[in-house]
């Protein structure tokens, strides 16, 4: 069917005015459970819908493309964020019978834009394909969220941090409905890895914590809150990626573990899920010889690597099918991410990833353009060569589409919601900013925070009056914003100074500030983890601006020390940066997120609950989800899981 952007503009135009349909209510469907008790079952709906497909058609309903950024009007033109359908990507989208679109935050931006161009993505599909698109978004909550006026709840690990599996489930319902009511329908979450690395560089604080059964009890209760909400949750990065030093993104890990050691602490959660009737799993791509050693030539060198799980037809459908009984959706991880590119390539990972058995693919392509959708054609020929070449076969395809269509169906994704699309960003607004929402993302926040050192003397709660002097030392002007603003709701007496310490070394200003301190309130951010992994070596030169995240702080806990000035140290992010302060006077606390105020908003209550905390407004109740080990002395847990003090 040929296709004119006239034809495309003018439909995305009347389309805005369709009569409304009974079935949906501003985007919230209710979910059929009956049409999942056995997905192998035939379903007169599905097998018809699957017989009327072309074999491009059944290859294009696996791919999940983005439109994050677009060049509009070439290639070579100045890229820009998609917060608005354009007659290119509708034409784009009307042209393939796409499963899915996965959005970002680029694209969500605002609540009503958001509905709308979900809305008219939807409208420009249906042109050439009457099934549905998944549209797919990573909200995980915490430091792992996209949409710009969301609710953004602690994370998982403050979740962790509480003890309370009940506040999981309240996060996957929040979390849930606001995905459902900005018209997407499916949420890449929640992260079920078992961080038991400290070295880890991606997963940290996107964990409930080390230990398997913490893990696999929220990650249950997180799915409840998800299908509670009608929205399809994913369980990701399998078989596990919190044993790593190394982020996907970036390169190509490797999980060397035994057997054993792998079904004792990575796979449980996984396992916990699946018996969960999870719908959709996630891959890694992390290379596990303990479930496939065999290999693919690398396109950097040709040497032979291990095939990384995504790729891998031993642990997609041998193991995770065969053995583990999923019986539901897979789908990868973004194809962007170094592990794929650098080593294998987009396109022939795509065909590699489907020929192993997985069901959706993320990104298979990089699309910024319109002439860039034609990439498409090429990873529909690399797939129907994998069939030709016989790695692949049109029955596994279609069984493949069937579990795809099996899932839309249970969601009632197989018709589109045409009620007013006004009414519909009318209750889009009020989900995202319901009060008592916002009241248990406090409240959990509150309770999460961990405090593993505190000095009687010059410690917290700070007691201030008209007279002290409080300085404030944070890494960026978002979290000194969000200082500011707690500071002012809480009506805290005291002359306040506020400083970013980003590539600053404490002198000049900084330092004189410190010196006329009463009090000091100092955010610690490592996103890393290097101080698990360089021992104490950030001591060495606290004037190096170059190392500014550790030596900054460091110099303002020593400071403290000699002058007697109470502080309070909040590390930001992942916990395993309060060992670098063993020594320090003062208070020593851990908030789990690191967000400061982004679009006048707090983009985290993490940091607000530790400003609670520090003046005595709020008491912690967090206890370690993870252990944190010394940086001074090796193998020795300087505070281990479960410990946190009580004011």
């Amino acid at each position: 069917m040929k296709i004119s952007i006239l034809a495309v503009s003018s439909l995305l135009v009347t389309l805005s005015n369709a009569t409304p349909s009974p079935a949906g209510s501003y985007g919230i469907f209710k979910k059929d459970d009956s049409v999942y008790a056995n997905p192998n079952d035939c379903d007169s709906d599905i097998e018809s819908l699957i017989a009327g497909m072309t074999l491009e058609q059944k290859i294009t309903q696996k791919l999940l493309p983005d439109i994050r950024n677009w060049n509009y009007g070439g290639c070579n033109n100045t890229a820009a964020p998609l917060q608005d359908m354009n007659d290119e990507v509708a034409l784009s989208l009307a042209k393939y019978s796409f499963g899915g679109l996965t959005l970002f935050a680029e694209n969500l931006y605002t609540t009503e834009r958001s509905v709308r161009l979900i809305d008219n993505a939807q409208k420009a599909n249906a042109i050439n394909n009457k099934i549905p698109l998944l549209v797919c978004i990573d909200q995980e909550g915490g430091i792992v969220t996209r949409l710009g006026n969301g609710i953004m709840m602690p994370g998982n690990m403050a979740i962790g941090a509480t003890s309370n599996t009940d506040y999981a489930y309240r996060t996957g319902l929040i979390v849930g409905k606001e995905v459902r009511a900005v018209g997407a329908n499916l949420d890449f979450a929640p992260d079920s890895d078992v961080n038991v690395n400290p070295a880890n560089p991606v997963i940290g604080v996107r964990s409930f914590g080390m230990k398997p059964e913490l893990v696999s009890a929220n990650v249950v209760r997180y799915l409840d809150g998800l299908r509670e909400s009608n929205c399809i949750g994913c369980v990701k990065h399998f078989p596990g990626h919190g044993d790593t030093a190394t982020d996907s993104h970036f390169g190509l890990p490797l999980v060397n573990k035994t057997l054993d050691r792998i079904n004792s602490i990575e796979l449980v959660p996984f396992k916990a899920a699946i018996a969960a009737g999870v719908d959709m799993i996630m891959t890694a791509h992390i290379q596990y010889p303990a479930l496939d050693n065999s290999t693919i030539p690398s396109i950097i060198d040709g040497e032979p690597i291990l095939k990384p799980a995504t790729l891998s037809r031993a642990i997609m459908t041998d193991f995770l099918r065969g053995q583990l009984g999923f019986k539901g959706v897979t789908v990868t991880d973004a194809m962007n991410m170094d592990a794929i590119v650098k080593y294998v390539g987009q396109i022939d990972a795509t065909a590699k990833a489907i020929s192993a058995g997985v069901d959706l693919i993320i990104m298979p392509v990089l699309v910024r353009c319109v002439s860039n959708f034609t990439l498409y054609d090429q990873v529909i020929d690399a797939v129907k060569n994998e069939i030709s070449e016989g790695r692949y076969s049109v029955a596994e395809l279609e069984s493949s589409v069937r579990r795809i269509l099996t899932l839309k169906k249970k969601y009632n994704l197989l018709q589109l919601d045409n009620s007013p699309i006004e009414e519909r960003i009318k209750y889009a607004n009020a989900t995202l900013s319901d009060p008592a929402d916002k009241a248990i993302e406090k409240q959990i926040a509150e309770e999460a925070i961990t405090v593993v050192k505190n000095d009687p003397t010059y410690g917290i709660p700070f007691n201030t009056d008209e007279n002290s002097n409080v300085v404030v030392f944070m890494p960026d002007d978002t979290q000194t914003a969000a200082v500011r603003r707690k500071v002012g709701e809480l009506k805290i007496k005291g002359n306040f100074n506020y400083m970013n310490f980003t590539r600053r070394a404490l002198n000049g200003t900084a330092e004189e500030l410190a010196n006329k301190a009463s009090h000091i309130i100092l955010g610690s951010l490592v996103t890393t983890n290097t101080p698990a992994i360089d021992g104490g070596d950030i001591f060495i030169n606290p004037g190096d601006i170059g190392t500014w995240a550790y030596s900054f702080p460091a110099a303002v806990v020593e400071k403290a020390k000699e002058k007697k000035i109470s502080v309070a140290v909040v590390s930001l992010r992942n916990p395993y940066d309060v060992a670098n302060f063993e020594n320090a006077v003062g208070a020593v606390l851990c908030a789990y997120g690191y967000k400061g105020i982004i679009l006048d908003v707090y983009a985290q209550p993490n940091l607000p609950a530790a400003i609670s905390t520090i003046f005595g407004q709020s008491k912690p109740k967090g206890r370690l989800p993870v252990d944190i080990p010394s940086v001074f002395k090796n193998d020795t847990i300087l505070y281990p899981f479960g410990f946190g003090l009580s004011l």
